[in-house]
């Protein structure tokens, strides 16, 4: 073969790969004159203390922590989930979702959550720890210390410079709106998440510097591991991108840039299409569900108010709590719409119009971070549409032009000493928010302490009163429970969660009239929009059922068809399926619980086993056997009702 030959094949070759670049950090101008200076006066000892002070932080503010007990879903997470006590069962965790063990309880079994990572750290966990709480804690602290500790080689491999990643490091690991996901034992996915998805971006910036292709497998393996650890993790192939055409390259052709994007996108199509296939087997639905509580316009018009939400959150070391009510945004002419919206654009702005390369990285890594859960908000509840757990990774990118104002303000003439200043600065920023950190840690003991704090926090929220209602009956304190219940009502008369918890504490005490009338006045109190459909249609459905028990049966059969149809959900149709099928009207039934299997994971056993016994109903053997044995095939073998279906499939007429 010719030189010439050669020389174009390998430059073909070449092409097939993004190629590497030498990753040129343009500083600060103050900071370029002072880096010298700088080099020469901090110790060797001193810049390997910048990796870890931010660990022995991380750990001192969430040490306390390990001595929470449970809290919200990890009684059911971890006390009431069958699938993590055996070890046998981690294969489950690729090929279910995250709330498939609660058969029991459909409206869990509609989650649209995959994250068998997630589920494999429960398995280790439980096998560890059994149902001993601190583990699970001491489990969540390490994790949220190894994360630190990545921020920090993260942000010195972008920087080239260590006292930024040092000053990025600390303030991230004490920073309050991270105790939601280190305090919470199920609020772990986003530092699982981030324990793959940070070495996942170490590694592409790793192959900028060097040039070695086999960073570039890491990278995409370890973006696999960061989906499976939680969906958002998506996010990643967007921060590269914008690295590709900006922050590295901005020099280059712009075909050249491109060019790159695009070989780097074709890359991360792979893990991608792996993640969304396993996605589609195990839950049937690769992009959510069929749960949206408001309007699309009404989403789009409220990301703006929930991103200066979340803005204020990182600036403002108060007002942390579980719950954040926001009333989704109706119109974009509304004064909730347009003042974020102005606030957004001027900081987009400034941040454009700076001239350090990290502060515009930063700015892209947190939007991007954040941008799935502001594109999910559609499906959560008012009072859960932001939250602090979201924050977890974004974070890293405000933190880290935090740290680099914190550079240039120590640069000044006014500041003698620049990395004296830069440390006291810093040290007063650790000094507010790690006792904050500390405290809230506490909040987090239990789920009656969390919801004490959702009312302490916004004492006139309707829905924070309506959640410490349930939570105190949960545990015995019917009193405090109406009480807070009666509250939320005063506050917001339309509140369809507080005539919704009233009337299940009337019939947990035999009340059936009394829980009937109260979902009678909240048909009459809440007005109907797109907002309030869903506690309506939550209103009708409850009010349907007692019905029923009350055998006034036209009335039931009424409410329960006007909550499918204010609501299209699986809940919804599994339950008038029910109502049907205690009639005996076994094809309406079977009608109802085939509409619900198009909005449930199609590995969902129960569902099989009650269009079988419709079909049995209508005498249907053949049919019913289908149904029967895909119940058998998809359910667990410690499954409670497998012993009854066995015995109805082998009764069945050939």
């Amino acid at each position: 073969m010719s030189k010439k030959s050669r020389g174009k094949q390998n430059s073909r070759r070449s092409a097939s790969l993004p190629k590497p670049a030498v990753v040129v950090t343009r500083a600060d101008a103050t900071t370029r004159a002072t880096a010298p200076l700088l080099k020469k006066s901090v110790p060797s000892s001193w810049q390997r203390a910048y990796s870890l002070v931010p660990v022995a932080l991380a750990l001192l503010t969430s040490a306390n922590s390990i001595w929470n007990q449970f809290a919200s879903d990890d009684t059911q997470q971890v006390l009431g989930n069958i699938f993590i006590k055996r070890l046998s069962n981690l294969p489950l965790a690729f090929t279910t979702s995250v709330w498939s063990f609660v058969s029991v309880d459909i409206a869990m079994a509609v989650q649209s959550y995959y994250r068998p990572l997630f589920s494999v750290l429960f398995t280790i966990n439980y096998a560890l720890f059994g149902t001993s709480a601190w583990g699970w804690h001491l489990m969540n602290v390490v994790i949220h210390a190894t994360v630190t500790a990545m921020v920090f080689v993260v942000c010195r491999e972008v920087t080239g410079r260590e006292q930024v990643a040092g000053i990025t490091a600390a303030l991230f690991a004490v920073h309050p709106v991270h105790v939601e996901s280190v305090a919470w034992i199920s609020g772990v996915t986003d530092p699982l998440m981030a324990l793959f998805l940070l070495p996942a971006f170490y590694c592409y910036l790793r192959y900028k510097k060097t040039g070695r292709k086999y960073m570039i497998g890491l990278t995409v393996v370890l973006y696999l591991l960061a989906l499976w650890s939680k969906e958002s993790a998506i996010a990643l192939p967007l921060v590269i991108g914008y690295c590709e055409l900006f922050h590295f390259t901005e020099s280059a052709p712009l075909r050249s840039r491109i060019a790159r994007v695009t070989v780097w996108a074709a890359l991360f199509l792979v893990p991608s299409m792996i993640y969304f296939f396993m996605r589609q087997e195990a839950l049937g639905a690769s992009l959510g569900g069929y749960d949206d509580r408001f309007p699309l316009g009404s989403a789009l018009a409220t990301m703006p108010l929930a991103t200066v939400k979340y803005l204020l959150l990182m600036t403002l070391p108060i007002g942390y709590s579980y719950q954040h009510y926001t009333t989704p945004v109706a119109s974009i002419t509304s004064l909730n719409f347009l003042v974020p919206a102005i606030v957004l654009v001027t900081l987009a702005l400034g941040i454009t119009l700076t001239r350090s390369r990290a502060v515009r990285l930063g700015a892209v890594w947190f939007i991007c971070m954040l941008a799935p859960a502001l594109l999910a908000i559609r499906h959560f509840d008012a009072q859960y549409i932001v939250q602090e757990r979201y924050l977890y990774m974004a974070s890293m990118g405000f933190v880290l032009a935090l740290a680099v104002g914190i550079e240039r303000l120590s640069a000044l003439e006014l500041f003698r000493g620049q990395e004296r200043a830069a440390a006291l600065i810093t040290l007063l920023l650790v000094l507010m928010w790690g006792p904050v950190s500390i405290a809230q840690n506490r909040v987090w003991h239990d789920t009656l302490t969390l919801f004490k704090n959702c009312v302490a926090v916004e004492p006139r929220s309707p829905e924070a009163h309506s959640a410490l209602a349930g939570t105190y009956f949960a545990v015995g304190r019917p009193r405090e429970a109406e009480a807070e219940a009666r509250l939320a009502m005063e506050i917001d008369p339309a509140c369809a969660n507080a005539y919704t918890n009233l009337s299940y504490f009337s019939k947990q005490a035999g009340k059936l009239d009394q829980a009937i009338d109260y979902l009678e006045q909240a048909t009459r109190a809440v007005p109907l929009d797109g907002i309030t459909r869903v506690g309506l249609a939550t209103v009708h459905l409850n009010l349907g059922l007692l019905c029923s028990e009350r055998r006034d049966f036209d009335c039931a059969e009424q409410h329960v068809v006007l909550s499918t149809q204010l609501w299209d959900r699986a809940v919804g149709w599994y339950y008038a399926g029910e109502y049907y099928f205690g009639q005996g009207r076994y094809e309406e039934a079977r009608q109802m619980y085939e509409r619900a299997t198009k909005h449930l994971p199609s590995r969902y056993a129960p569902i099989h086993r009650k269009i079988g016994l419709a079909w049995e109903g209508l005498r249907q053997a053949d049919q019913a056997r289908d149904e029967y044995e895909k119940y058998l095939q998809l359910a667990s073998p410690d499954a409670a009702d497998r012993e009854d279906v066995q015995n109805r499939l082998s009764r069945l007429p050939r």
